[in-house]
């Protein structure tokens, strides 16, 4: 593996509320989680995090991630990711905000130029008096400077699981995921523990699209109603004739946890074909917590996941020539790695960019490696080099410019790198 040796633009972002950008000054209780990255057709980059409310962080240290002690917050980069504004709060009431690097509330831009954002959100049950998570969705139409009063896209239903899922949350929908395609349609995914029982341990997948750029959404509709692996985050993306993609895992009927991506047709709500990513069967009595995260490019569907029914487990890389039907026998991202876990994955019309997190000799560190639109990896493997310091949960983007984008979780706080044309030997460069 070879360390970065070259020139490489990162920005540093104090994602703390009201402290000015490059300000190093952290309060103890700030630990920003979760990024996730998108681009704007106008070049515009806008980069989400959760981090804990400052309105609670003296009232509770947020040690169970099971209770919501945080807020969403939203920064747009105008010159292409060497520099982002001042953070913009996503959520309205204090607080409400559950997400982890496991369930991350999601970021994308439409041809219009809105932002949309979907995330799972404490609730209390009106008559019940108990606590349940429920998706929301939110937009901003003025560039990222306010976002508009969220709304529930989920059911807030009667049944109460709270002796079944953990937290003691009465029912659950969230590792929810969000895209939007080139006609104009915003498509919203989640998990719902709605038909849950002491006999049917796993999920239902929900969806919610709306067809006028995020002003309306459809009435939530049932996609499956058992079977979803229920604590492994969804991605969804859509390809060039907004056909929509979400990898998941589903449990089979032989106990087996299984990496799969689902397509649905441009405009429809019903699954039209539910792909095996070429991972070997994974027999596991539980949720591994890992998403299975996609990319397009053509007809052309790739995907990493972590696969742990391997020989060797770690994150594993495949692609697929007929839209996701069928893939190729995934193979190993980082075969040399003590441990490799967390991928991202995106497409430029030259390469497919994987990132991941993993352990060799020294800290945990973010990885990265070129593929072609083949599924053939280009060039090494190469390291981020940030020092001793530990380096997790990378999110990719592609710039109008087809350049990469990388984000990362490093020190409580969240960089960002402009990936290097080549697979040269690169640096990195912190300020």
């Amino acid at each position: 593996m070879s360390r970065l040796f070259r020139s490489l633009a990162i920005a540093v972002l104090t994602l703390v509320p009201g402290v000015a950008q490059g300000d190093s000054v952290s309060p103890p209780e700030h630990v920003a989680v979760a990024p996730d990255l998108a681009v704007a057709a106008s070049g515009e980059i806008a980069l989400l995090w959760v981090d804990r409310s400052p309105e609670l962080s003296g009232e509770n240290p947020n040690q169970d991630r099971h209770l919501s002690y945080t807020d969403l917050y939203v920064a747009i980069s105008r010159d292409g990711g060497e520099s982002f504004g001042p953070p913009a709060k996503v959520n309205r009431d204090v607080g409400v905000i559950w997400g982890q690097s496991v369930s991350r509330p999601r970021i994308v831009s439409s041809p219009t130029g809105t932002w949309h954002v979907s995330y799972a959100a404490n609730e209390m049950h009106p008559t019940r008096g108990k606590a349940a998570l429920t998706i929301h969705y939110t937009r901003s139409t003025d560039a990222g400077v306010t976002f508009e009063p969220p709304h529930r896209l989920s059911t807030l239903t009667d049944t109460d699981m709270s002796h079944i899922i953990h937290g003691g949350y009465m029912s659950a929908a969230a590792f929810g995921t969000l895209t939007s395609s080139q006609d104009g349609r915003v498509y919203v995914a989640w998990i719902d523990t709605r038909w849950m029982s002491d006999d049917i341990d796993t999920g239902a997948l929900y969806t919610a699209m709306s067809q006028d750029d995020g002003q309306t959404f459809s009435t939530e509709k049932e996609l499956m109603k058992v079977g979803i692996c229920p604590c492994c985050q969804m991605m969804a993306t859509a390809d060039a004739d907004s056909n929509i993609y979400i990898g998941l895992r589903q449990v089979m009927e032989d106990g087996t946890r299984q990496s799969m991506v689902a397509r649905l047709d441009a405009g429809e709500t019903e699954i039209a074909s539910m792909g095996e990513t070429g991972t070997a069967p994974w027999k596991i009595n539980g949720c591994p917590l890992k998403p299975t995260v996609v990319a397009t490019h053509g007809d052309s569907v790739f995907m990493a996941v972590y696969s742990g029914g391997e020989k060797e487990p770690g994150v594993f890389v495949s692609h697929s020539t007929d839209n996701g039907r069928t893939f190729a026998r995934a193979v190993p991202a980082h075969p040399d790695a003590l441990v490799s876990d967390a991928p991202s994955i995106a497409a430029n019309d030259e390469y497919v960019m994987v990132a991941w997190h993993a352990k060799t000799d020294g800290p945990r560190s973010v990885f990265y490696r070129r593929y072609d639109l083949t599924g053939a990896p280009v060039g090494k493997i190469m390291e981020l080099g940030t020092g001793d310091a530990i380096a997790e949960d990378p999110v990719l983007a592609v710039r109008p410019d087809g350049k990469f984008l990388l984000a990362w979780l490093q020190d409580d706080g969240i960089h960002t790198a402009v990936l290097p044309d080549d697979t040269g030997e690169t640096d990195v460069g912190m300020r």
